[in-house]
C-alpha cells in the first residue's frame, strides 16, 4: 500500500476525518511538530469506561494532546491530600463533595494515553474556589467553608460570592493560597503526564455579567463596585507597603497582574522540578492580549516571552473577530514565539466549514498548533455528533 493509499484509508475511517486530513497536509509548514489539542472538561466523564473511550476517540481523531480537566472549583478528580473529591463523580449535588468514587480518573486517563500515544495534560481551573449558591458540607474541608478568608474581596469590602453557574475566586496575592495551589501541582506531577494546563488564571473581570443574580436590586454603579476585586486586608497591606499610602490605579493594577504571574511562575517551577524540563506548562488566555492585560490582569505576552509558559493557548472563540485577533496576537508575540508557543483555541460551536477555515488560518499564520473546544461538541455518548459527521462529509 502506498503512502497516499494509506492516507486515503485514514480519511475514510477516522471519525473526525477533516481534522486528521488537515493535520497531515499542513504539518510541513510548521518547523516544530504541530500541536493538535482538544479540551476534555470534567463534565465529559463519570466512569472509567468513559475515560477510556474519550482517550481512544481523541487518538483516533488525530489529536496529539488532550487537556484533561481534573480540577474545577476547589474540588478534584483524583485522590488528593489537599482538596476533596468532586461531587460530580459520586453524587447528584454538593452534599456528595468529598465522597470517594472508588477510582482515579487521572490515573485511568494517563495509563490509556500512554497506550495510544497521546500526550495527556492535567487541566485545572486555577483560581476558582467554589461555584453555586449552595455551600459544600463542612466536613469535606472545601475551601469555601474551610478558608473563607482566601476568597477575593470586592471594592465594597464584600467577599466574592459564587452564582448558580459561576465561580468565586481565591486571591493569588495570598501566600497561603499560592502554597495551596503549589501543593496541587506537586500532587499532579506524580502522574505520568506531558504537562499541566492552566485555565482561569486571571482576575474575574467578567463577574459583572453574572453579579445581578447576587445583587438583583443594585444600581449599575454599585454593581460595578461588586465586580472589582480583590480589596482584602492582605492585598491592601501589601500594596501600601510597596507603593505607599496613596496608590494609583496603575499601581494597583500592576500589583494584581504580578500576583497572577507569581502563581503561574510557582506552578511552573513545582511541576517542572518534578516532571523535568520537557514537561509542558500551558495556559488558556484571553484572545485579546491587551484586554487580558488591562481587565483580567493576565500578562500573556510576558509569560510567553519569558518562557514562564511553554504554550500560550488564546481562546479565539469569536468567529467575527477571529482573523483580526489572530493577526494581532502573532504580531505581538513575534515570529519566534508564534512558531514555538502559540496554540490557538478554536470553538467547535461554529459550523464545520468555519472550523476548517480557522484551522487553515492558524496554519497559514505559522502557529505552533491549535486546540479545539471541546470534546463534547464532537462526541456524544462517545459517538461522533452531527457536527463531527458534517466535518467528515465536508472534507
Amino acid at each position: 500500500m502506498t503512502k497516499l493509499d494509506s492516507m486515503k484509508k485514514c480519511f475514510l475511517t477516522l471519525p473526525l476525518v477533516c481534522i486528521l486530513a488537515l493535520c497531515l497536509t499542513g504539518a510541513a509548514r510548521v518547523q516544530l511538530p504541530e500541536v493538535r489539542a482538544v479540551w476534555v472538561t470534567r463534565f465529559d466523564y463519570k466512569s472509567p469506561s468513559d475515560v477510556s473511550a474519550i482517550i481512544a476517540n481523541c487518538a483516533r481523531a488525530g489529536f496529539t494532546d488532550v487537556f484533561f480537566q481534573v480540577r474545577g472549583n476547589g474540588t478534584v478528580f483524583y485522590p488528593s491530600r489537599v482538596e476533596p473529591w468532586a461531587f460530580e463523580l459520586s453524587g447528584k449535588d454538593v452534599s456528595a463533595t468529598g465522597r470517594n468514587p472508588g477510582w482515579d480518573p487521572l490515573r485511568t486517563a494517563a495509563d490509556q494515553a500512554k497506550q495510544v500515544g497521546v500526550r495527556l495534560h492535567a487541566y485545572i481551573n486555577v483560581l476558582p474556589g467554589w461555584r453555586g449558591r449552595e455551600d459544600p458540607p463542612r466536613a469535606a474541608g472545601q475551601l469555601w467553608t474551610a478558608h473563607p478568608d482566601w476568597f477575593m474581596i470586592d471594592s465594597t469590602g464584600t467577599r466574592m460570592r459564587a452564582t448558580s453557574r459561576w465561580y468565586s475566586f481565591v486571591n493569588p496575592a495570598r501566600l497561603d493560597v499560592r502554597q495551596h495551589l503549589a501543593q496541587l501541582a506537586a500532587e499532579l506531577s506524580g502522574y505520568d503526564l506531558a504537562g499541566l494546563h492552566l485555565d482561569y488564571i486571571r482576575f474575574p473581570y467578567d463577574y459583572k455579567g453574572v453579579a445581578r443574580e447576587i445583587y438583583p436590586d443594585t444600581s449599575p454603579e454599585e454593581l460595578k463596585k461588586h465586580s472589582d476585586f480583590s480589596y482584602d486586608p492582605t492585598s491592601i497591606s501589601m500594596v501600601h507597603k510597596q507603593y505607599g499610602r496613596k496608590v494609583s490605579q496603575k499601581e494597583w493594577n500592576t500589583f494584581r497582574r504580578k500576583s497572577v504571574t507569581q502563581v503561574v511562575t510557582d506552578l511552573r517551577q513545582i511541576f517542572k522540578n518534578r516532571r523535568g524540563p520537557q514537561a509542558v506548562i500551558s495556559a488558556s488566555v484571553m484572545a485579546d492580549f491587551d484586554d487580558g492585560y488591562s481587565t483580567a490582569f493576565q500578562d500573556s505576552c510576558h509569560w510567553a516571552k519569558k518562557r514562564i509558559v511553554d504554550w500560550l493557548v488564546p481562546m479565539n472563540y469569536n468567529a467575527r473577530l477571529f482573523d483580526a485577533r489572530l493577526k494581532k496576537m502573532c504580531h505581538e508575540l513575534g515570529r519566534r514565539s508564534t512558531r514555538q508557543q502559540l496554540v490557538v483555541g478554536i470553538n467547535c460551536n461554529a459550523q464545520p466549514e468555519e472550523i476548517r477555515r480557522q484551522i487553515a488560518a492558524v496554519r497559514a499564520a505559522g502557529c505552533r498548533g491549535f486546540a479545539l473546544f471541546a470534546y463534547s461538541y464532537l462526541f456524544e455518548n462517545h459517538r461522533p455528533t452531527d457536527k463531527a459527521r458534517a466535518l467528515m462529509r465536508s472534507r
